[in-house]
């Protein structure tokens, strides 16, 4: 595992709904023709009263401004709103800008509206004069209608749509992370230092050996079996960053230093598998490069609403390691929290106090989003 590098790829990630984000439901097209018709009787409380050729031109009155609007609203929020409401940072300025549309276009349409009105009324022997002032404001009610319970729909669509991409991407992300971590544990060089550390403990400490072997086998298994399930506790992620330690123990001797402080009250807290041991490989890594000796400190506390997570080494620091890599598993890790905690899920590298580096990591106490 590698720091990062100052460069971000969460625009990989994006979530962007089928359609491009759509403000209103593509399916409303179909209704432009159909709600005048059905609003029909409510506008004309008479509507039955009349004599037929009568009623089908006060239902053709009402159609006026059903579909004058709807061109309107479909050109806006197909075509140009699309482009302005990303900009807008609060649901209130998002929400004030629908109001202002839905307000402000039936005013400057009833004019023209209730001109082509009139002349559609024009031949009728008993015409229906209305007042512009009342006409507006029905225009605006009519807009009110059927766009903003439309918004309110597409919005919940869309919102139901960002989860269950968030939840794919979030395990499409850990399964990466675990493919990773799993070739990291059977790559070559770390295969053979383990192979050999165990060799060489034979004749002097079968025992040890012994123990080894058990915790590598541990380790596989535990890197193969994360890949089927998306939590795991966090005893049992800390129990194998205690196996990988001992193993990297009997490799390094009395050059390295481990020592695991772990609250138990977090000890049930259901956590991605796989967090916690790679930020302490990245310490073993960087910190050992090419020094004789080095410590690492794994620390885990549990704070009221949120655990902390700590491996602090006492290598060279950030961004002055010897070992040079990929530079983006530390990014890897911050997304997959990101995607499973949201805000919540912290994850950060900073110069220890005393030298060294520390990486300390925030999940909530609560769990993973929805």
């Amino acid at each position: 595992m590698e720091r990062p590098s100052a460069s971000s790829r969460s625009s990989r990630l994006a979530l962007i709904p089928p359609g491009g984000g759509d403000l209103l439901p593509r399916e409303l097209p179909w209704l432009y023709p159909i709600a005048p018709l059905a609003a029909a009787p409510l506008l004309l409380g008479n509507l039955f009263e009349l004599p037929l050729d009568t009623a089908l031109l006060r239902i053709v009155g009402v159609y006026v401004p059903f579909l004058v609007l709807s061109a309107a609203f479909h050109a806006l929020y197909f075509w140009v709103l699309p482009k302005v409401v990303p900009r807008l940072s609060t649901p209130l300025a998002r929400g004030t800008l629908h109001v202002v549309v839905t307000t402000t276009v039936p005013l400057l349409l009833a004019p023209s509206i209730l001109e082509l009105k009139g002349l559609l009324f024009k031949r009728m022997t008993d015409p229906v004069g209305v007042a512009l002032p009342k006409f507006a404001l029905e225009s605006i009610i009519i807009s009110w209608i059927y766009i903003l319970p439309a918004l309110v729909v597409q919005r919940l669509r869309n919102k139901a749509w960002n989860v269950e991409r968030m939840a794919q991407l979030e395990r499409q992300a850990a399964l990466e992370a675990q493919l990773k971590a799993l070739q990291g544990r059977t790559n070559p060089h770390f295969l053979f230092n383990s192979i050999n550390t165990v060799a060489s403990l034979i004749p002097e400490n079968p025992e040890l050996a012994e123990r080894t072997l058990e915790r590598m086998a541990d380790l596989f298994r535990y890197a193969l079996d994360s890949s089927k399930t998306r939590l795991v506790t966090l005893q049992r992620e800390v129990e194998m960053v205690r196996d990988y330690l001992e193993i990297q123990s009997a490799r390094y001797g009395s050059r390295l230093s481990t020592r695991v402080e772990f609250d138990e009250r977090a000890a049930g807290l259901e956590v991605p598998p796989l967090i916690l041991q790679p930020l302490v490989e990245n310490a073993i890594l960087h910190g050992m490069a090419h020094r004789r000796s080095g410590s690492v400190l794994v620390r885990v506390r549990h704070e009221g609403e949120r655990v902390s997570l700590e491996v602090l080494d006492d290598g060279p620091g950030p961004g002055a390691s010897e070992h040079r890599g990929s530079q983006t598993s530390v990014e890897d890790l911050r997304e997959r929290l990101h995607l499973l905690y949201g805000e919540r899920g912290v994850l950060a590298l900073e110069t220890a106090p005393g030298g060294g580096c520390i990486a300390r990591m925030a999940i909530p106490v609560e769990g993973a989003a929805a």
